[in-house]
């Protein structure tokens, strides 16, 4: 009740009212929020906001995203030419939602002291997602509490991700570890997309793709088939394509992925509110949709298919991509050395 009471309060006021520096000159700032007198959060810096920063008092930023976000500003030299301490810790997407990055986050904090101190990334989504891993894992806090904590400081499409990892390390918590088999089979690993599409590790000797390649793939989902979790198939190969080439070092950028999704697949990329609307029900689909969005992935969906189902651009979810038809997108993207993948 006392978190409630405390989210509650800090919803009612304005996002800065709790700061000690000047907190309203960062109220600008998109997704902004302050969590104590020293502490705040938001999403991506531009040229523009540097100033804003030196102005409110800003002593330290703490970068959450990757340089390829923003190729066309070097946030770090610019922040540290107004005079103001940088650090990158780069999150890539739900993979990079790590042990080793908690810790290295905690550290940051630990180390800035009373110093005050900006934590952002390109929507705070993922500054929420390492601070509610942050809030059970070294605070202690419950999964539910942790949840509350990571939703005030950003947290959004990476809740399922997040949620998944509190009651996988709830469960381990409880249960004994057995001492393996010799002949046991090894656990899945989820090196980019943490939510689906595992895939398992091979000796150093087997055939792996190449590093320093970039490999255009593009996923026909047409299904409505979904897997043991009530996940889309074809969602969740593009989900297992990205882990792969990841398992194999091939770094992200070099991975260009579409998903063009039609037939009885059109549903799994609706809104929520449509979906909702429709079926009664949340989108199973909505939180890989929004980490595969998140790690680079296009969605496409036929426009044809839309309007069959007799849906609108209005009911699609923001980070699709409505095209004339699948047809014409598969033959686009196949012209432009896409390979298909059954």
């Amino acid at each position: 009740m006392r978190l409630l009471a405390f989210i509650l309060l800090v919803i009612g006021a304005p996002a800065w009212a709790s700061c000690a520096l000047e907190g309203k000159i960062l109220d600008s700032l998109p997704n902004m929020s302050c969590h104590t007198p020293n502490l705040v959060a938001s999403g991506r810096l531009g040229a523009a906001d540097i100033d804003r920063l030196k102005q409110a008092g800003v002593r330290l930023v703490i970068d959450l995203s990757e340089d390829s976000e923003t190729p066309d500003f070097d946030e770090g030299a610019a922040v540290r030419a107004a005079g103001i301490e940088y650090r990158s810790l780069p999150i890539d997407g739900a993979a990079g939602l790590t042990s080793g990055h908690v810790d290295e986050l905690d550290r940051l904090i630990a180390e800035a002291g009373n110093k005050p101190t900006l934590i952002h990334c390109a929507s705070s989504n993922r500054v929420g997602a390492l601070m509610a891993l942050r809030a059970a894992r070294l605070q202690g806090r419950s999964p539910a509490a942790a949840i509350e904590i990571g939703k005030a400081w950003g947290l959004k499409s990476l809740e399922p991700v997040v949620t998944r990892q509190l009651a996988s390390r709830e469960a381990g918590s409880r249960t004994p570890t057995a001492p393996p088999s010799a002949d046991a089979r090894p656990a899945l690993a989820y090196p980019r997309i943490a939510m689906a599409g595992g895939v398992y590790a091979l000796p150093a000797s087997v055939k792996m793709p190449a590093a320093d390649r970039e490999y255009r793939l593009v996923i026909d989902a047409k299904s409505d088939e979904v897997n043991d979790a009530g996940l889309n198939r074809r969602l969740e190969i593009a989900a297992r394509a990205l882990n792969l080439y990841a398992l194999a070092g091939v770094p992200a950028d070099k991975i260009k992925l579409v998903v063009v999704v039609h037939g009885k697949a059109t549903a799994a990329v609706l809104a929520d509110a449509s979906y909702q609307k429709k079926f009664g029900k949340p989108n199973p689909d909505a939180g890989l949709i929004a980490a595969l969005h998140e790690a680079g992935v296009r969605i496409s969906l036929c426009g044809q298919a839309m309007v069959h189902a007799d849906y609108t651009i209005a009911d699609v979810r923001n980070d699709v991509r409505v095209e004339l038809s699948a047809m014409t997108t598969l033959a686009d993207l196949q012209a432009d050395g896409y390979s298909l993948i059954p």
